[in-house]
């Protein structure tokens, strides 16, 4: 499948300011099913591209602006995207990590201690919560299944609220209000899934469900995050690797999700990142456009 992307921000001041260096997160990583075949970015300031890999292996674009000054910060992005599909479920775990709780190797828990014991602020809440949708010793024979039914648990508890400031809330406050962005219930995932002994992590990316697709009947073949990026959470699973689940929609990450960066918590994977500089307080406001179009495939 062939999928065009128009990612338009507009960033405007209350007066002309200076700009840090900008990093943005909108490529996507790829792999074998994935293959980016353009990506162009605009911005006005103009400003002097390179691009760096983070710790993460993201593919991060920096943009410099010198000494410019504006009321107007403009990143235009359009990209197209080659899929192939994916079957979600086609994976065999190691006999040691079949149901919950299972037991890491020594080599597993080294590398994966950031994702599994790096804390969430703000999830107290969060074990009571789950306590309360299952009662019982926290233990299940197929741990696909038990995560299965966590990531549909918080999309049926969960009221789906589209917040174009940035920021996320913690996973008491998404807990508490019962509704959230998209971001909001990744972090509410991942925070449980660490405090269940899992390895997670926030990932960044977009979702493109056709149509024409009859998509998964608990999410009604919707996507409720249509129209802006989308964010949801990878967890480990040795002889399966990092396997996505998306809160938002109650499903499973399969050829759809495009990530374009992850990261051990949600604010290391903004998708623009940058500061600017004033002698006072300005007012500023930001304005993110997003869309996403089957085609066939263009030169670069």
């Amino acid at each position: 499948m062939i999928i065009r992307i128009h990612h338009h921000t507009v960033y405007t001041y209350g007066q002309a300011v200076g700009f840090g260096a900008h990093k943005l997160r909108l490529r996507p990583r790829e792999n074998r099913l994935l293959k980016v075949n353009h990506f162009h970015v605009e911005t006005s300031p103009p400003g002097r591209l390179r691009w760096v890999r983070d710790v993460f292996s993201n593919i991060v674009l920096v943009v410099d602006f010198g000494l410019q000054r504006s009321n107007r910060l403009v990143f235009d992005v359009r990209l197209e995207l080659e899929t192939g599909e994916e079957n979600p479920f086609d994976f065999v775990l190691e006999p040691h990590a079949t149901g919950f709780p299972f037991e890491h190797t020594d080599y597993e828990k080294t590398v994966l201690a950031p994702s599994i014991h790096t804390p969430v602020p703000g999830s107290d809440t969060v074990m009571d919560w789950f306590h309360s949708r299952w009662p019982g010793p926290a233990r299940h024979d197929d741990v696909v299944a038990f995560l299965a039914d966590i990531n549909l648990g918080i999309r049926q508890a969960i009221r789906y609220e589209r917040r174009e400031e940035e920021g996320v809330r913690t996973p008491d406050e998404t807990l508490a209000l019962g509704s959230g962005s998209c971001r909001d219930m990744a972090v509410l995932l991942m925070a449980l899934c660490r405090r269940l002994g899992l390895a997670s992590r926030f990932v960044s990316g977009y979702l493109h469900i056709p149509e024409s697709s009859p998509g998964n009947p608990e999410s009604g073949g919707v996507n409720r995050a249509a129209g802006s990026m989308h964010a949801w959470t990878e967890v480990y699973l040795p002889g399966a690797g990092w396997k996505g689940f998306d809160p938002t929609n109650g499903i499973f990450a399969n050829h759809a999700f495009a990530p374009s960066a992850v990261g051990i918590d949600a604010g290391a994977v903004d998708p623009i990142e940058g500061a600017y500089f004033a002698d006072e307080p300005v007012p500023s406001r930001m304005k993110v456009t997003l869309t996403m179009e089957e085609g066939t495939r263009s030169g670069d």
